[in-house]
């Protein structure tokens, strides 16, 4: 049995290092597309929290008519996961009634606030719905 000679290949032929080189030069805008698409999701998502917690202030507001326990509502709800994108110290909730409809307008600043040389905005939301005791005594707004 002949043994066939395999050829042997360069360990340093021409244009060998150029992988290295040209994932040295994309890798750094990789890495900075990949942080801004993360901050600009946490801020989205981080606005997504403070409108649903606006809809749920307005909502307890219209109900109950307390303002405190529609601003403790929202707080406990932004307490439980939204810190993850937005900075608890940051909340400002106010609750109030115009007409027949009780409104909540919300805003934060979110967790990350730097994005380069971009500062990201605050998050305000507002939200609005109509007061309740409409509904128990509809005769009254005819």
């Amino acid at each position: 049995m002949k043994y066939r000679r395999i050829p042997s290949r360069r360990l340093f032929r021409p244009g060998a290092g150029s992988v290295i080189v040209e994932f040295a030069l994309v890798m750094p805008l990789f890495m900075a597309f990949l942080y801004a698409l993360t901050v600009a999701s946490m801020w989205a998502i981080g606005g997504g929290i403070v409108q649903q917690v606006a809809h749920e202030a307005a909502r307890e507001y219209a109900v109950t008519a307390d303002p405190s326990a529609a601003q403790q509502l929202a707080r406990t709800y932004l307490g439980r996961w939204a810190y993850v994108f937005i900075d608890p110290s940051s909340l400002r909730v106010s609750v109030g009634r115009s007409g027949d409809r009780a409104y909540a307008v919300v805003t934060a600043v979110p967790r990350i606030q730097k994005a380069f040389f971009y500062t990201m905005p605050e998050l305000r939301r507002a939200s609005s719905c109509t007061m309740e005791y409409r509904f128990r005594r509809p005769g009254e707004f005819l």
